[in-house]
């Protein structure tokens, strides 16, 4: 299962590209991106795809700065309803701290946060990383990430704030006016993360459209979204074993891919509900054999042990006599 992003993160895309003479929906296509991701800022699309769409659009468009120039067609407004929490937060610390808590909207791989720099008690690094094994992140999806940082910075505090240096973890790819126009500070390359440096001091400067009300408002919203993701795991579980077992991808290892996270890790947050995941499959296949089981034209055992993910009907008959005390064709016979 792939690693999802909001389809937000295309903004500008369309026109960018565009631009650069580049054939938009072959584009998409080629790397399975539907067209309504264009217009639909909601869309969950695949985090890789993404990634690698931008890196080949811009070889093909020969434009090496494409990242860097998303970033500054939109910055933050691509964040959706995070974008307007950090609008509306007291400090450049707190709109920090809850990008930090509430970037899994846009994508549960991203991951930001503060830390001070060893030796120098006076910076702090804001490090950006696209935490998950399956991932591989690119220049191009780097340098976005950290151009929506600088602008963001730039337009929460309408431009009071001046970052110290950015750092990339790979070699340049665009020129050395592009990285400035777009992050206005030195840039340093193949470094060991992808940051950018503030001054402690600049933590405390207040955001310049606070409004408290607002704020309240966005936190309910995404205090939502946040309590769903962990208290309703369980059900999230089921659901995707539901849309994904007769694929052969309701393994544990691919669910908690899905979900983005180690495998013991969702184990573990299982137990805490309660359930483990063999228990919560075999949940989902007793209740998808009654459905199908009943259906008065319905399919062969052998299509039936197929849809609930078994290699043999032997095994879907072990599983109904467990369930029922029964074989499958009694089941059949008794409805």
């Amino acid at each position: 299962m792939a690693v999802l992003v909001r389809s937000a993160t295309l903004s500008t895309f369309e026109v960018l590209a565009k631009g650069l003479g580049l054939d938009v929906p072959t584009l998409l296509g080629r790397f399975g991106i539907p067209p309504q991701a264009l217009h639909d800022p909601d869309l969950l699309i695949p985090y890789q795809a993404f990634i690698n769409l931008l890196e080949h659009s811009a070889a093909l468009g020969r434009c090496p700065d494409l990242g860097l120039r998303l970033a500054q067609a939109r910055g933050i407004s691509m964040l959706g309803p995070v974008a307007v929490l950090l609008r509306h937060a007291d400090t450049v610390g707190d709109a920090l701290a809850l990008a930090s808590r509430y970037i899994f909207v846009h994508s549960p791989a991203l991951k930001l946060e503060a830390q001070l720099v060893p030796g120098s008690p006076e910076l702090v690094d804001v490090v950006f990383n696209i935490e998950h094994a399956s991932l591989t992140a690119r220049p191009q999806v780097i340098s976005l990430a950290l151009g929506i940082v600088c602008q963001g910075l730039q337009l929460l505090t309408g431009g009071r704030i001046q970052p110290q240096r950015v750092t990339l973890p790979h070699a340049p790819v665009a020129t050395e006016d592009a990285y400035r126009q777009a992050y206005h500070c030195p840039v340093a390359f193949r470094a060991t993360a992808a940051t950018v440096r503030l001054r402690v001091s600049d933590l405390q400067v207040p955001v310049a459209q606070n409004d408290p009300q607002m704020k309240e408002l966005a936190l309910g919203f995404l205090e939502q979204l946040d309590s769903k993701r962990h208290a309703l795991l369980a059900d999230r579980v089921r659901r995707l074993v539901r849309n994904f077992l007769s694929a052969g991808h309701a393994r544990h290892s691919e669910i908690a891919r899905a979900l983005s996270v180690h495998p013991r890790t969702l184990q573990r947050r299982l137990a805490a509900e309660g359930v483990t995941f063999e228990a919560l499959v075999d949940e989902v296949r007793k209740e998808q054999f009654l459905q199908l089981v009943a259906l008065p034209m319905g399919p062969g055992m052998t299509q039936i042990a197929h849809i609930l993910g078994y290699a043999e009907v032997s095994v879907l008959t072990r599983s109904c006599k467990r369930w029922f005390g029964r074989t499958p064709r009694q089941m059949r016979s008794a409805r």
